[in-house]
């Protein structure tokens, strides 16, 4: 179930990004799958739970690279988002935070992935994630979601409200506050005005839905 979710996922961004025939050369689904399956055999146990490589490294072969030119960027969002879902659906936790790396390796032949994991430490850095893509730093200021152009997090949508609704850090993790918005905040379709979030809540401001990461 968890491979086809990855699977559904890069095949959107294949139809809506890649214009060019990959037909008998490597598949960004290959890819996806390929890193999923290296991430759950390299996986620890820690006090804490399950732990999950942060560092995933691919190497394709000079065929491949020149195919996926100019595309690499959303090919890599991507990819690091179906990491960060994999992690979440499995309950994995990371380290540090997710980095997805391509490589050249004039060896390989067409159709061939290379990958290789890791942990590597870093410091925490809580991150809101929209369902559009963006991604937001939680520092010592909270983030404010709203339509006004002069707040963090800008939804271009009439149903927000000037400043909606803010996410801060506290000394147990993240936290969000309505802040008297007109049509509410939802975490997991319930209206709030205050409360704790953890990387599995689907938290909604208007049509558009946020999550955050911890790592």
């Amino acid at each position: 179930m968890v491979l086809k979710s990855v699977e559904n996922r890069l095949e959107r961004i294949f139809e809506r990004t890649f214009s060019r025939p990959f037909k008998s050369a490597l598949q960004p689904i290959e890819i996806g799958t390929r890193i999923v399956r290296e991430v759950d055999l390299t996986r620890r146990l820690s006090a804490r739970g399950p732990i999950s490589a942060n560092v995933i490294r691919v190497w394709l072969g000079p065929a491949d690279a020149q195919r996926f030119e100019g595309f690499q960027k959303a090919l890599v969002t991507e990819l690091e988002e179906s990491v960060r879902q994999h992690a979440l659906s499995e309950g994995y936790a990371f380290v540090g935070p997710v980095r997805v790396e391509i490589f050249i390796d004039d060896v390989l032949k067409t159709g061939a992935v290379e990958v290789k994991t890791e942990f590597v430490g870093g410091e925490s850095q809580p991150r809101l994630i929209a369902s559009d893509g963006r991604s937001f730093a939680l520092g010592d200021l909270p983030l404010i979601i709203g339509r006004s152009p002069d707040v963090e997090v800008v939804v271009n949508d009439s149903n927000v409200s000037r400043q909606h609704a803010e996410v801060w850090r506290t000394s147990q993790g993240v936290a969000i506050r309505d802040l008297e918005s007109t049509n509410g905040t939802y975490v997991n379709g319930h209206r709030v005005s205050a409360v704790s979030l953890s990387p599995s809540d689907d938290v909604t401001v208007g049509k558009l839905h946020f999550r955050i990461e911890l790592a």
